[in-house]
């Protein structure tokens, strides 16, 4: 250690790093995995500072390899702080960033939320003042998704086959509030619990790089993708906070709202009837075993018909709209026949969405992660 010292303090790189990996290789056999972490995130980070991108990326490498081998069963503040200081200083290589990122967050799907974090994670409390209606909706969709009940006392745990969302979560603000990347932003904000920044986000972005006309596609495509995701108290939560805070609306439900965004209302009444199914499944599990209300599926049919001109804007959002009735409403989904091969083969990867294999989890153990 004082021999690194040294040739840290003289900028003799390349002798610093040989060092380094020797102090690692010693590490691995003596000290705690905590230990050998500090140390490791310490030595990347002095070689990412000093713009030696190489070295200190093999380091990250290797601050990966303690994670997967180690038997780290929570997600610290410790952890969160260090991983994202070398997430923003591996910026200058993108190449080198994204692998880190995803050898991060594939091991962050052994880590779960367990049902106190799960409790803090979902956004059950607001502070704005809503109607007792929207406040009902809010709970429902949120007590209805969160899974995170107990069986026989035995506690079960939420995983996440995308990676924890607390690191989403994170990646997703450094990438838009100190970088401006909205592409890479958004990706992370979906596979996270924060609609409010979400929300945030899609009103500055959408004023800074969309048109005018497109106000209710931003938060459109947002909301069908977190429902997609299973995601039901985020995509509420983000829709409640962009129509209330974005200038060019200010409203809150449960509208109507202007007509020149019939969006909006679909999307608020999409997740009326939802709020149903939930209703319905939360009355099945406490003992009603009716089938669900054909009501409900005949309610959503009618919405998208009444609704088709404004979906027909964007294709992608017809195609979310007609996975999500087959997954919550239990409509079929239409054949298509085209001459077009390459379609055909769309068509048939979009069918089987959601049926790839999933790795096997116990019986007390949840995976909410939609494939």
């Amino acid at each position: 250690m004082e021999k690194l010292k040294k040739c840290q303090e003289n900028k003799d790189f390349y002798q610093a790093h040989q060092i380094c990996r020797t102090i690692f290789v010693r590490l691995r056999s003596t000290s705690k995995d905590e230990e050998i972490l500090d140390f490791l995130f310490d030595s990347a980070r002095y070689f990412l500072e000093n713009e030696q991108n190489n070295s200190g990326y093999d380091l990250c490498k290797s601050y990966v390899e303690i994670l997967n081998k180690s038997k780290i069963n929570e997600l610290t503040s410790n952890l969160v702080e260090q991983i994202l200081k070398l997430f923003q200083l591996l910026k200058f290589s993108h190449d080198d960033r994204t692998e880190f990122a995803c050898n991060v967050l594939r091991w962050s799907t052994t880590i779960p939320l367990t049902q106190n974090e799960a409790e803090d994670e979902l956004p059950i409390g607001r502070n704005e003042n809503h109607s007792s209606f929207s406040s009902s909706i809010l709970s429902t969709l949120t007590e209805s998704s969160s899974s995170s009940t107990t069986t026989n006392n035995v506690e079960k745990r939420i995983y996440h086959k995308t990676g924890h969302p607390k690191l989403h979560e994170a990646f997703a603000h450094i990438l838009w509030e100190k970088e401006r990347n909205y592409h890479d932003s958004r990706y992370h904000y979906l596979r996270s619990f924060d609609g409010r920044s979400f929300a945030a986000m899609l009103i500055e972005a959408h004023q800074a790089l969309g048109y005018p006309s497109e106000i209710d596609l931003f938060i459109g495509q947002t909301v069908l993708q977190y429902l997609l995701l299973r995601n039901f108290h985020t995509a509420y939560l983000v829709f409640v906070t962009y129509v209330e805070q974005h200038p060019k609306i200010r409203q809150s439900p449960p509208g109507p709202f202007n007509q020149v965004y019939p969006m909006l209302n679909f999307l608020w009444f999409l997740l009326l009837c939802l709020k149903k199914i939930l209703v319905k499944r939360t009355s099945n599990a406490a003992g009603d075993s009716s089938s669900p209300a054909v009501e409900t599926t005949r309610c959503f049919s009618s919405l998208v018909d009444a609704y088709k001109p404004s979906l027909e804007r964007d294709a992608t959002l017809l195609q979310y709209v007609d996975r999500i009735g087959v997954l919550f409403f239990g409509i079929q989904q239409k054949p298509t026949n085209s001459s077009n091969p390459f379609e055909n083969l769309m068509n048939s990867l979009t069918a089987n969405f959601g049926r790839s294999h999933r790795v096997e989890i116990p019986s007390n153990e949840i995976d909410l992660d939609f494939d």
